[in-house]
C-alpha cells in the first residue's frame, strides 16, 4: 500500500463462528447447539487467496506496512459480505 489510506476497500462480513460455554451441557441438549452469526466491518487486506478473507480494523498512515488487529475469516464460514463504495 502506498500513499492514500482511503484506497482500501471497506466491507461488512457476516459469518458463522464457533463458540464455547463455560457451563456444562447435557449431551441430549447439544443437538440444539448451532454456530453463532457474527458481523464485522473492516478494511480489506487480502481477498485474493483461496483460504480466507483478511480484514484490518484500522490503518496507520505513518506505517503503511503494518496491519492493525488483523481478522482472518475462512471463506467457508462467510455467509455474505458487502463492499461499500467509498471512493
Amino acid at each position: 500500500m502506498s500513499g492514500n489510506l482511503n484506497k482500501r476497500q471497506i466491507v461488512e462480513v457476516v459469518w458463522q463462528d464457533a463458540w464455547i460455554s463455560p457451563e456444562n451441557m447435557l449431551s441430549k441438549d447439544q443437538d440444539n447447539s448451532l454456530p453463532v452469526l457474527r458481523s464485522a466491518m473492516g478494511y480489506v487486506i487480502s481477498k485474493d487467496n483461496e483460504e480466507c478473507l483478511i480484514l484490518s480494523t484500522d490503518l496507520y498512515e505513518k506505517a503503511p506496512g503494518i496491519v492493525n488487529a488483523p481478522m482472518v475469516i475462512p471463506w467457508d464460514s462467510i455467509i455474505e459480505w458487502y463492499e461499500f463504495q467509498v471512493h
